[in-house]
């Protein structure tokens, strides 16, 4: 499904009330109970094979959450810990889902975080990570993490149906699999 596809998605399957909606191919935006407009980009939403849809939904007031869809229509809430002084955190990062897991990048206050929410168990574990900014490489079930320089840690996950493994890597690890960030 394409990306701007999805808000119409979410707004047909979800969000039919008669609530006042605006939808357009670039967002969707819709009035809160509590008169706050919650917004929903395309490029910041994500769907599965298996017919799982999530969003990142951001609003005025700055609460933001990650909306689930799963495959069944039950919808799961994560509202990811934050402390960006009421900016908006999602610009520049990144949902997307490996088989049951979701992986979550956003901006943070002062630095990028990154979890993985397994949509089955409801677990999510942060990745910890020594680095401001963090690279991103997905290659089947194989998460690379680095930071921007050098100097900065290098992380690979491995993601199985009921855990995730942490390994440390290097330079050496990442040029004899042929592995580079884009």
């Amino acid at each position: 499904m394409a990306k701007n596809e999805i808000p119409k998605q979410i707004n047909e399957e979800l969000l039919e009330d008669p609530m006042n909606m605006e939808l357009s191919e670039q967002t969707m935006i819709r009035p809160h109970p509590e008169s706050v407009e919650n917004t929903v980009f395309p490029h910041q939403t994500t769907t599965n094979n298996h017919g799982d849809t999530a969003w990142w939904q951001c609003n005025e007031a700055g609460k933001e959450q990650v909306q689930i869809r799963l495959r069944d229509k039950k919808i799961l809430t994560w509202k990811p810990p934050v402390s960006t002084l009421e900016q908006p955190t999602f610009r520049g990062c990144l949902l997307y889902f490996y088989e049951n897991y979701l992986i979550i990048k956003y901006k943070d206050k002062h630095y990028q975080r990154l979890f993985i929410f397994n949509i089955h168990t409801l677990r999510n574990e942060e990745i910890l990570i020594d680095a401001l900014t963090i690279r991103v490489k997905i290659i089947g079930n194989e998460l690379f993490l680095a930071g921007f320089y050098s100097d900065e840690e290098l992380i690979k996950i491995t993601m199985h149906p009921d855990h995730i493994e942490r390994e440390n890597i290097d330079e050496t690890y990442l040029q004899q699999r042929n592995i580079t960030f884009d």
